[in-house]
């Protein structure tokens, strides 16, 4: 294991930054092309479907015995029956297996081959220092694993004894039927591609006494074949072979019916091609459903994608602004990581989902006006609906709740008047100690002050 040091300055970093606002452009404004392309690839594949199931002919289970229809040429054709690899042969000329024979008719043959080899590994860590410039060190070290491609141990930092061999002892190889059938249909290379679901060939026929290779010991287990240096010891240079074959079974077609029994793509009025194909016996319904659920599932993937990037987008153009802060002294690192970390990604969130939704929007639009115009004309009569019923509506409203609202205050108040006065005889106030009041005559006041009545009067008297 060794270490390499590599010194960036704070200028160099700067620099970075900079470089990348150019990618976090190209990030966000392309973000916006995968967002509207998504959009019309999804409706178009709709509309595709929707024209296939309109024009769909059904021919049904197939047999090997069975005729073509040649009045279904160049037609949509719905077919499902059993695949196989016709009268074609495979044969291994390495190992000497005829595979057609042994298997009762493969479509597919493969040998795939590992060899144990060295492999680097890398891991780098970032060291900052006060000037805010910053030192990598990347980290190599060294593994042996079983890989099935070549890794040259030329390039490596540090030179590994015994190095990688520059070949493989046994090369791969893959074999597939020159005539895969369909009952009395042959199918296209598009279709094809599609038969891959292929199986670990456990009982393959390999006798080890027919090859012999120098210096190595052959071994064959469950579908595999062992070539060592040393037995039962994994070493750099050993092979290991393993045998896989695609058998016949039901599949389910719909295709263009061409000329001579081939099926290949159907050629729909968008000049696209229509073509569903899976394993198994599925009915028309059932295929249909699965090309909209896989076109939806791509539909939001392109979504995410094209949302990712204008995220990365804006945070690389923001970058530099995280990069300028790491320079101030004792709390650079702090706010470089709290705005690159934190604050850089709320803003790109925040741009990013409102515009990502506002670019969805307009391609909805766009590739589908009819949607878009009978938006429009709901819209219209909402707005109408508005002004000519609700609104005078709302209008009335308070006038009346006020007039509503004073009559019962009038008949609370006339039901609960208040009484009338009513005449009330006075009652003269007797005298404390229950003696009779004397007539007494009205005296001016100073004289009152001063003739004072006797002591005993029970009147007023000056101190």
């Amino acid at each position: 294991m060794s270490d390499e040091v590599t010194n960036q300055s704070y200028f160099d970093r700067m620099q970075s930054a900079c470089c990348g606002v150019c990618v976090g452009l190209l990030l966000f404004f392309g973000s916006w092309g995968v967002l509207f392309w998504n959009e019309g690839r999804a409706v178009k594949r709709q509309q595709d479907l929707d024209e296939g199931r309109g024009i769909l002919q059904q021919v049904g289970l197939t047999t090997i015995n069975a005729t073509i229809d040649k009045g279904l040429d160049n037609k949509l054709v719905y077919v499902k029956g059993t695949v196989d690899g016709g009268n074609a042969t495979i044969y291994d000329d390495l190992f000497k297996i005829d595979v057609t024979n042994a298997t009762n008719g493969a479509i597919k043959y493969k040998r795939s081959t590992e060899m144990y080899q060295w492999k680097e590994e890398t891991s780098t860590r970032t060291q900052k220092d006060s000037y805010g410039g910053t030192k990598k060190i990347k980290s190599y070290s060294y593994n042996k694993v079983w890989s099935s491609t070549l890794i040259s141990s030329s390039s490596f930092k540090e030179t590994q004894s015994p190095a990688n061999p520059t070949n493989f002892l046994v090369p791969a190889f893959v074999a597939t039927s020159d005539d895969i059938g369909l009952g009395p249909y042959r199918l296209s290379i598009d279709i094809s591609d599609q038969v891959n679901w292929e199986t670990i060939w456990t009982d393959v026929p390999v006798n080890t006494n027919d090859f012999n290779f120098t210096n190595y010991t052959t071994t064959s287990s469950q579908g595999q074949v062992n070539l060592r240096k040393t037995a039962n010891i994994d070493t750099v240079g050993d092979n290991m072979v393993t045998f896989s074959v695609v058998l016949p079974d039901d599949v389910s077609v719909i295709a263009k019916q061409g000329s001579g029994g081939v099926l290949e793509p159907y050629i729909t009025e968008g000049d696209r091609e229509l073509l569903l194909f899976s394993r198994g016996n599925l009915s028309v319904e059932e295929l249909f459903k699965q090309a909209e659920e896989d076109n939806n599932l791509w539909t939001w993937i392109f979504r995410f994608v094209g949302f990712l990037c204008m995220v990365f987008g804006i945070s690389l153009m923001l970058n530099p602004i995280a990069t300028a802060f790491d320079v101030l002294p004792f709390c650079g690192d702090a706010l470089e990581g709290c705005i690159g970390g934190c604050i850089i990604p709320c803003i790109a969130l925040c741009i990013s989902v409102p515009l990502s939704l506002m670019i969805i929007s307009i391609a909805w639009i766009f590739y589908r006006p009819y949607y878009a115009i009978g938006t429009l004309v709901m819209l219209g009569l909402l707005v109408f609906l508005y002004i000519k019923y609700l609104k005078p509506k709302l209008s009335e409203a308070p006038s009346q709740s006020g007039a509503s609202a004073e009559k019962p205050n009038q008949s609370f108040n006339e039901n609960f008047r208040e009484p009338q006065a009513t005449a009330v005889p006075v009652i003269p106030a007797s005298p404390y100690g229950g003696e009779k009041q004397q007539k007494t005559e009205a005296v001016p006041f100073g004289q009152a002050l001063d003739n004072p009545p006797p002591a005993n009067s029970g009147g007023y008297s000056a101190p």
